[in-house]
């Protein structure tokens, strides 16, 4: 049994015997009475844990991760607990990178190293976990609004900020995610839009600077292929000549059963420029569909804005994504959505929130078109 000691200063202290006989005292400072006698409770439930060889009831385990490092120190000190070093922001991160580093793709990665340096910016490296919770999870995300981050920017730098606190959660380093209650959905923005017409979509490609770069965005506007995850893990032997069809690998959704790639059918508007890459003579098809372009997806989207310019045309917003998402919207109007969703690679809840658009000439086909039903003369009678 632990008993509670008052000393002359008003401080108050537990006392007990530990599992080997031996008596051990705790010094609590000047707390109130209620709060000493929960710790008492706790010291005697460890004191029996330990003279049982069996394990701490769920309460006092509980309990035991909500103390602060103060309080850990001086319960290892009388070895009821096992010394742990404070778990810091920084080890945390780094631990976490770690642990991925391998299991995930080195662009994942590099969205990991881009959160600790948000993180770390705001709070600093040695921030102890056990000091942050929602209210300073909120004030790192208006930090990343007044860095002037787009809202899905920042619902993606959040998502990956709550797997990191995650991982603390599951390592018992904190009870609870402080990061739990910050927003990690995406919004659809649809203000980024933009549909390039076929014609346009021309004008692009005649301006390319050779067929590999006319088949690179060829694979994007009317393949509706992720550029550069997609294009880039395309190999000739995924092409099927004879059925018209071709196997895309898919990087982004592999890790998903089911979702390691798909069918695309070769598109007539596509064909051309798949043939020109594999059939001219002059030409030896290497592994990879395109081979000579495989750089940097920074560099790709820089020379992409440049061959924009040079057709005459003004750069729009993401703009591969959006000629994939030009594509989503034209064959919506010919199949089925669960037949374009598959040759796509999304769900028709990310399709209808993310890249089916609303053209202009949609209004002015509405404009020619009557949706009301006609009236029989017996009707109108």
């Amino acid at each position: 049994m632990a008993s509670i000691a008052k000393r002359p200063n008003g401080g108050k202290m537990i006392q007990f015997f530990d599992s080997g006989g031996k008596r051990r005292a705790i010094q609590l400072g000047r707390v109130s009475m209620k709060n000493a006698n929960s710790v008492r409770v706790h010291v005697e439930r460890l004191v029996a844990a330990q003279i049982s060889g069996s394990a701490v009831d769920d309460v006092t385990s509980f309990w035991l991760k909500k103390i602060d490092q103060t309080m850990i120190d001086k319960l290892a000190k009388v070895d009821l607990i096992k010394k742990r070093e404070s778990a810091d922001l920084g080890k945390l991160i780094d631990d976490f990178i770690k642990l991925k580093d391998g299991d995930v793709k080195p662009r994942t990665v590099a969205k990991y190293r881009v959160v600790k340096k948000h993180l770390i910016d705001h709070f600093g490296k040695s921030q102890p976990l056990r000091t942050l919770n929602a209210g300073e999870a909120k004030k790192w995300r208006a930090y990343l609004v007044s860095k002037g981050l787009a809202e899905n920017s920042i619902r993606k730098l959040s998502g990956i900020a709550k797997t990191m606190f995650n991982h603390a959660v599951e390592n018992e380093l904190l009870v609870k995610n402080p990061f739990r209650c910050l927003p990690s959905a995406l919004v659809p923005t649809r203000e980024r839009h933009f549909f390039l017409s076929a014609e346009d979509a021309q004008k692009v490609i005649d301006a390319c600077p050779d067929d590999e770069w006319k088949l690179i965005v060829a694979l994007a506007r009317y393949g509706g292929l992720r550029t550069p995850s997609e294009t880039f893990s395309l190999k000739w032997q995924d092409v099927n000549w004879e059925q018209s069809r071709f196997y895309v690998p898919s990087p982004k959704t592999e890790r998903y059963a089911g979702k390691e790639g798909r069918i695309v059918p070769i598109f007539p508007e596509l064909r051309p420029y798949l043939d020109t890459c594999f059939f001219t003579e002059d030409k030896k098809p290497s592994e990879y569909v395109i081979a000579k372009h495989r750089v940097r997806s920074e560099n790709l989207r820089t020379t992409f804005h440049k061959i924009i310019k040079r057709a005459g045309l003004k750069p729009w917003p993401k703009p591969f994504q959006n000629l994939r998402s030009s594509r989503e919207t034209e064959l919506i109007e010919q199949f089925p959505i669960q037949t374009v969703v598959s040759w796509i690679g999304n769900s028709p809840t990310v399709a209808l929130q993310s890249y089916l658009q609303v053209r202009e000439s949609d209004f002015e086909k509405a404009l020619h078109i009557s949706c009301s039903p006609v009236l029989s003369t017996v009707d109108q009678a």
